[in-house]
């Protein structure tokens, strides 16, 4: 993430973040309003280490709570996160969230290999709204779909999350 987009103030409607395993990228929709917000991701979303098995899933709540199912195991070592974006703005401004839909985010490694990512959901969930200071923080949850002998490594990739101004 360029310093430059970090914390930027906008005068627009919709925002586009993009969260990665690794780290979160922010770009912007072309919409005029008068409303402006600013928002800083302040963490990504990360499912932890695991050990494969026999394959399953890994799961990360909003409130960052990590589960598996099948035979993943999960490893105490790498506990995992949930995605945060801290949003400021106008005061009791209220928005709507569209979360990526099933099929359109994997997470992939360098040297080939990739799990997709789905049942995102957040908190607050469909809608929000800025508290009297003009506050929110936004928390990002998933389900990362292992393979049977997926391959150990470091996988990333990115998710688009939408607010749209109601």
């Amino acid at each position: 993430m360029s310093g430059d987009e970090r914390g930027s103030a906008i005068d627009k409607p919709r925002v586009a973040a993009a969260c990665v395993a690794a780290f979160c990228l922010i770009a912007l929709e072309a919409v005029s309003a008068a409303n402006s917000i600013t928002w800083n991701p302040t963490q990504a979303l990360g499912f932890g280490k695991f050990a494969a098995g026999s394959g399953g899933s890994v799961t990360i709540s909003p409130t960052g709570a990590r589960s598996s199912t099948g035979g993943v195991a999960l490893l105490s070592s790498g506990p995992g996160s949930a995605a945060q974006f801290s949003l400021t703005g106008t005061p009791s401004l209220a928005y709507s969230i569209t979360l990526p839909t099933n099929g359109t985010v994997a997470l992939s490694r360098a040297q080939g290999g990739s799990m997709a990512v789905t049942q995102f959901t957040s908190t607050p969930s469909a809608t929000g709204q800025l508290n009297a200071s003009g506050l929110q923080v936004i928390y990002i949850g998933a389900t990362l779909n292992v393979s049977a002998g997926a391959v150990p490594g470091s996988y990333t990739g990115t998710f688009e999350l939408m607010l749209d101004y109601n």
